[in-house]
């Protein structure tokens, strides 16, 4: 995919890889809309250095009806995206801790804000890339406990969740995708230094800009990649669990019903 002349909208784009990637797409795109947590002066450093066509809108995500807004207004601002990245992320709490929704703070913005923002602009998008994480090979999911209110929490099983089940919705959207016009596919960045890996592991990793790379790499990958996971920018399997039919319905029904309150049906 030639993305020059192409809008591009990342989540997630002030801080560690999507700061990264934000500053390689930058002039290289007909025009990046860039999503943050901050309020725009607080990232004026940030933007005033990146040319090109760039647009700054803010959404906490642990707020569900500030993600709706955030798809209201890339639609005023674009009449198209022709590639969405879904990178917004945040470590799993020490201690379990629930949104202004009730809903799990890790599930909130690492899984039901990609479902929610993809859902509100699958009319407009044609490539949908899901940051994930090589955590989610050993994970499994709670179906019956996505929030893990039950039991069995911990910081790096919320995320490692967290990013399974956005590898299980990519395969299942992806099933309902033509693969031509429209596709979507998940992958792992890399293990990339950065306050999110500093938040849950003692270990150092690669530099932001290796998980950008990666990230630029798939993104503009010639031919499908609908339905497909990457260990960096090479294919590879996912875990089975995200391409079990049967476990991909069950998880929309869960997910379904957390989103009921905000209206957003992502079947």
């Amino acid at each position: 995919m030639d993305l020059r002349d192409r809008t591009v909208v990342l989540t997630g784009a002030t801080d560690g890889i999507g700061r990264a990637t934000a500053v390689r797409l930058a002039g290289r795109v007909g025009h990046l809309v860039l999503h943050g947590l901050e309020p725009r002066d607080e990232v004026a450093a940030l933007l005033d250095q990146l040319p090109g066509r760039v647009t700054y809108l803010t959404a906490d995500f642990g707020h569900l009806d500030q993600i709706t807004r955030l798809a209201d207004e890339i639609r005023a601002a674009t009449d198209r995206v022709d590639l969405l990245v879904n990178n917004a992320a945040r470590p799993g709490a020490r201690r379990r801790a629930v949104t202004a929704d009730g809903i799990e703070a890790t599930l909130q913005t690492n899984y039901l804000s990609t479902v929610v923002l993809t859902t509100a602009l699958r009319d407009e998008v044609g490539r949908v890339l899901n940051i994930a994480s090589a955590t989610h090979l050993s994970a499994r999911l709670q179906l019956a406990d996505l929030g893990l209110a039950a039991g069995g929490y911990s910081a790096v099983n919320a995320y490692a969740q967290s990013k399974l089940a956005i590898v299980t919705y990519t395969c299942w959207l992806a099933h309902q995708l033509d693969g031509r016009r429209q596709e979507a596919a998940s992958m792992h960045p890399g293990i990339i230094h950065s306050r999110l890996l500093a938040g849950m592991f003692a270990i150092e990793g690669d530099p932001p800009e290796h998980g950008a790379d990666n990230i630029l790499r798939v993104a503009t990958r010639p031919g499908s990649i609908n339905g497909r996971y990457f260990d960096e920018s090479e294919p590879a399997r996912p875990n089975p669990a995200a391409e079990d039919p049967a476990i991909q319905r069950e998880l929309l029904d869960r997910t379904t019903a957390l989103l009921a309150p905000i209206g957003v049906d992502p079947a």
